[in-house]
């Protein structure tokens, strides 16, 4: 190799490692799985475990338990709110189908599985979307109709298509 290609080629070995470098820095770091974290928060109040979901949270959580209904806004209303539901909701087997994560959002498509104090299963599709500020939950988003439920709730059969969205394989 002549003296002229050793120089070229060691300048651009030179150029693409500090290139290669200041590209690294400027990357984002990776964001977490969000995925873990709601699983965890699925599994704690699948067992009821209130302080455990709320120590997911943020402080100023604003929770938009059905949207379409006023926000819970910080966590003693979330409590209120969760004590309310744990008589509400027995045999917890909230599932989830599907997810995906952008940034600091996670949303979900699941299904809401539950057993009312009149001993009806109430099984509904829902989705969900949950914000994250660090690893703590800071706005809280679930979507379900509001009239499907109020039919499954008075004890009315779900129609055979939402039997099919809500008896697929889960993923969680």
């Amino acid at each position: 190799m002549d003296r002229r290609r050793f120089i070229h080629s060691t300048a651009t070995v030179t150029l693409v490692a500090a290139a290669t470098g200041a590209q690294a820095a400027t990357r984002k770091p990776a964001m977490p799985n969000y995925f873990d974290q709601v699983t965890t928060l699925i599994n704690d109040w699948r067992r009821k475990d209130i302080k455990a979901v709320l120590s997911r949270c943020t402080d100023d959580i604003a929770w938009h338990t059905h949207v379409g209904s006023p926000p819970v806004i910080g966590k003693a209303a979330m409590e209120q709110t969760l004590n309310t539901l744990a008589v509400q909701m027995n045999d917890v087997k909230w599932r989830i189908f599907h997810y995906a994560q952008q940034d600091e959002r996670i949303f979900l498509e699941g299904v809401d599985d539950f057993v009312n104090p009149e001993g009806r299963r109430i099984v509904i599709p829902y989705a969900g979307v949950l914000a994250f500020r660090g690893t703590l939950v800071s706005e809280w988003r679930d979507y379900f109709d509001r009239n499907l439920f109020n039919k499954l709730k008075a004890g009315e059969a779900a129609p055979d298509y939402i039997d099919a969205l809500t008896a697929r394989k889960a993923l969680f």
